[in-house]
């Protein structure tokens, strides 16, 4: 079953190194699926552990049409999954118009976002 997700744009960090304003948040649905523990989805090498797996749609309908998930998805954003709030890494997947976006979304105590 989808869950009501959160996403948060974050805009990184000023010259001084302190964080900018986040964007507006958006929700969206998608999947949860247990963790894994890979640091780039479907590649080999260093691990870490992720929190949650999130399977979102390849599109999604807004007013304006169709738009791709992962235009949506800045280089750094936060994902709020049953009131955790994780850092997520994204990656899309086209097969011919099928497919999605996959989030591997971390929730570390005492980031500063």
């Amino acid at each position: 079953m989808s869950e009501i997700l959160t996403i948060t744009p974050q805009a990184g960090l000023d010259a001084n190194d302190d964080p900018l304003p986040a964007g507006t948040p958006f929700t969206l649905r998608g999947l949860v699926a247990p963790t894994n523990t890979t640091v780039q989805p479907g590649a080999d090498g260093n691990l870490d552990e992720v929190d949650f797996t999130i399977y979102l749609p390849l599109k999604i309908k807004q007013p304006s049409g169709w738009t791709r998930t992962s235009a949506l998805l800045t280089n750094n954003f936060t994902i709020t999954v049953r009131g955790q709030v994780c850092i997520g890494r994204a990656r899309e997947w086209d097969e011919g118009g099928r497919g999605g976006v996959e989030v591997l979304a971390t929730a570390k105590a005492g980031i500063t976002l």
